[in-house]
């Protein structure tokens, strides 16, 4: 991977034109590529990247050019220094020198994290997108050209530097916990990682909180990237937990039973629920709206907007936990007219009401909705039940933590 193309401002007022959210985009416009419909989010949040990329080996070549498939290697501080050993030529001899740049940064943009290198002494800055494979350990970067993603300088992520590196920059000081790797001796990229297959790291733990589409539109060339069947999936599987935004608003997905209700809830800073939207889908679009701010249009079968974060909403924990043990629960909140009757949850989002004895007495149905658990009694005509999830714990005694979006933690 190649992080630190030089690009000229004109990138970066690219990036910055090009990174608004399908939101800003009337439904119907743009074409196939365009950026601002069809955004090339990277696939990890700006930890992830930081624990991944610093202090590690990052090697790359690039695809063409005279210096094509020559192994190229450089190491990102967490002081923001980046050491680098660039391959060179003279005379037809192929030789390494050494380069230690200043500053290198993660920032944030509504593609997601870019990595950013300042080259100072006015040689401009360059913004590259990281897109890391688990499965191989590969890392590549993609920048914007002329509106269209490119996918620049593929390489690898380790924790060892090659042998052949060794000799080529020799009074590069690279940090003590970095290894070196005598196996790695060639100067080709392509034998260099046939020598030590082992030394990419994969699957780096986080790497599983991704969301479909986000392996890079440069490398699909504006093709789509995931299927409606793959999107679905993930939104179902996220049904119930916290996901975040590339401008890290967070939201709960609460999906509808029905196939077509389907709620998101805005968290604020402090974990509470702002606001609540609604997901559907149209034509193939699926639409986010909710109230105050830009509709988000996601283009299905490209590079989903939302991560995952893991962590399930506190109200979809004590309902999972209701249905993972189904036993007679009291819930207070029913009434007095059901003071003598208890509820047992099922996942299918059906309930019974049963006697003292555990006997069934009549079925009904649960659901959260706006944060609140909605309980529908067959047959009850004074209708539906709620309570929010905060006073629902309090009745079944139980204390769920709370993702607190700001912080980034649980607690």
């Amino acid at each position: 991977m190649k992080f630190w193309k030089h690009e000229t401002g004109r990138l970066l007022t690219l990036l910055l034109a090009g990174a608004v959210l399908a939101s800003c985009t009337a439904h119907g416009q743009g074409s196939e590529r365009d950026p601002k419909v069809y955004v090339n989010y990277t696939p990890y949040s700006e930890t992830f990247y930081r624990e991944l990329i610093t202090g590690r080996v990052n090697l790359y070549a690039p695809r063409t050019g005279k210096f094509r498939n020559v192994v190229h290697g450089m190491v990102a501080l967490a002081d923001g220094r980046l050491l680098e050993c660039l391959p060179g030529r003279a005379d037809n001899k192929l030789f390494w020198f050494p380069r230690r740049i200043e500053s290198w940064s993660l920032v944030k943009r509504a593609v997601g994290v870019m990595v950013h290198r300042d080259y100072g002494d006015g040689g401009g800055a360059a913004y590259a997108s990281p897109f890391y494979d688990p499965e191989t350990g590969s890392i590549s970067a993609e920048v914007l050209k002329h509106g269209r993603w490119i996918r620049t300088s593929p390489g690898v992520v380790q924790n060892t530097w090659p042998r052949v590196l060794v000799d080529g920059c020799p009074t590069l000081k690279l940090p003590a916990h970095i290894r070196i790797n005598e196996k790695q001796t060639s100067p080709r990229m392509d034998e260099l990682r046939r020598q030590d297959p082992d030394a990419p790291i994969r699957h780096f733990p986080g790497s599983h909180l991704t969301a479909p589409g986000r392996t890079g539109l440069g490398a699909s060339r504006g093709a789509p990237t995931t299927t409606r069947k793959e999107v679905w999936d993930y939104l179902r599987a996220q049904n119930g937990y916290v996901v975040t935004s590339p401008s890290e608003t967070d939201y709960v997905l609460a999906l509808g039973r029905d196939g077509v209700s389907h709620e998101v809830w805005k968290l604020g800073a402090d974990g509470e629920i702002e606001k609540t939207g609604v997901l559907r889908e149209e034509e193939d679009w699926i639409l986010i709206e909710v109230p105050d701010q830009p509709v988000l249009r996601y283009p299905v079968g490209y590079p989903v907007p939302v991560l995952p974060t893991g962590h399930r909403h506190p109200a979809f924990q004590l309902t999972g936990e209701l249905v993972a043990v189904p036993e007679p629960r009291a819930l207070a909140f029913m009434g007095e007219g059901y003071a003598d009757n208890r509820f047992v949850f099922y996942g299918t989002g059906r309930l019974a009401v049963v006697d003292l004895a555990g006997d069934l007495i009549v079925e009904g149905s649960w659901r959260w909705t706006q944060g609140r658990l909605e309980i529908a009694v067959d047959g009850d005509a004074a209708g539906a039940r709620s309570v929010g999830w905060r006073e629902l714990a309090d009745q079944l005694g139980k204390t769920p933590a709370v993702w607190k979006p700001l912080s980034r933690t649980a607690g």
